[in-house]
């Protein structure tokens, strides 16, 4: 259905609605539904009510239209408001090509059947900006190498972390931390048949340990000189979101580590200052994934969705069905298609990069625990 006046000569787009930019990242809408528009629409909605309404001396759906009109005046035009709303905002998303990152939050609404509809928004819209260089950037990947010195400090963790307390002497009470020896004893309290088997699982540990450490310092100094290299404006209310949820998980966090919620509180203002510097990257960082991967045409095939959903019911010990369930109850499946193309543009650009082995990655210190 058109919302817009029909001539024999189309008028231009600008002519049914007028967009202006009021900020970085944010429109400001104008748009008129001319009255010949809005009579269809409403008619039709009378209909529906007709067809539902029960009322005295009728059978349902029997009762005349000028009743239900009167019976019902609020609930049409109410209806008749919202859904001419909707679709004036659809067309004018559609016709202008705007990309909203969030809804059209109404300024101006004035409505009369006689008159039309009238409406003045703001929206939030995705950032205009040119892809810079981003393919065969320079990068450093550190090493993965365990030491002699690693290992030690490792075992020695490890050895601390089975110390028990004992009696100073027979028969009596006072006890002693007793650190036990770190020989064959110990391995085959820990399921191991040997001390060697034991030193070469640490190390295997520790070389994955730093194979992760290895991959995520990659990741990040991609990502670093992905922003660095470009400069834009993001929506200031999809920051202010994503710092809430990180300002969310860090409270609970902190509570889960130990703090009172009265603690937690009272340092809020600190930590959410520093989370809104990392939401903003984190936004703009996602658009510019985003971006890359619709320059590289990268996509989300339907296997790898299935994959993802076994993976996360594993992850969460739920049955695949509730978990598939509870992603379409709550509207997520376009937040995980977005979270696997953005995992499968880093690993593309990592792949474009001209990466150099770099300086290895700095050893654990004794106070962060064993690698076992």
């Amino acid at each position: 259905m058109a919302l817009f006046r029909k001539t024999a000569s189309p008028p231009a787009a600008t002519d049914r609605a007028s967009i202006t930019e009021t900020a970085p990242c944010q429109k400001s809408v104008r748009v008129r539904v001319t009255p010949d528009v809005l009579a269809p629409l409403r008619s039709t909605i009378v209909a529906e009510f007709a067809r539902q309404a029960t009322l005295p001396g009728f059978r349902k759906g029997k009762a005349p239209a000028d009743l239900i009109e009167r019976q019902y005046g609020k609930e049409i035009h109410d209806e008749t408001l919202h859904r001419a709303t909707r679709q004036a905002f659809e067309q004018v998303t559609k016709e202008h090509q705007l990309k909203p990152v969030g809804p059209f939050e109404v300024t101006k609404a004035d409505y009369a059947d006689a008159q039309g509809l009238t409406l003045e928004a703001l929206v939030e819209v995705e950032p205009a900006f040119a892809l810079g260089q981003y393919k065969g950037l320079a990068l450093k990947r550190p090493p993965v190498e365990v030491t002699p010195d690693d290992l030690d400090r490792s075992l020695k963790n490890l050895q601390e972390s089975m110390a028990q307390l004992v009696p100073k002497a027979e028969g009596q009470e006072e006890k002693e931390r007793k650190v036990p020896a770190l020989d064959d004893e110990l391995a085959k309290d820990l399921g191991f048949k040997t001390l060697e088997e034991l030193k070469g699982h640490v190390e295997a540990k520790l070389r994955e340990s730093r194979r992760a450490a290895q991959s995520q310092a990659l990741e990040n100094d991609l990502c670093e000189e992905l922003l660095r290299r470009h400069a834009f404006d993001v929506p200031p209310r999809l920051v202010a979101r994503q710092t809430e949820r990180l300002a969310r998980d860090f409270k609970v966090r902190l509570m889960l580590s130990g703090k009172t919620e009265a603690q937690v509180e009272d340092e809020a203002p600190t930590f959410t200052e520093q989370l809104r510097t990392s939401a903003e990257r984190l936004v703009k960082l996602g658009f510019l994934l985003d971006r890359i991967a619709e320059q590289e045409s990268i996509s989300v095939t339907q296997d790898e969705l299935v994959a993802r959903l076994w993976q996360l019911s594993q992850r969460w010990k739920k049955d695949p069905a509730e978990v598939r369930k509870f992603f379409d109850s709550h509207d997520l499946w376009p937040s995980v298609v977005s979270t696997i193309r953005q995992e499968k543009t880093i690993t593309w650009l990592l792949s474009a990069a001209s990466i150099e082995d770099g300086a290895a990655v700095a050893a654990p210190t004794a106070h962060k625990g064993g690698g076992a």
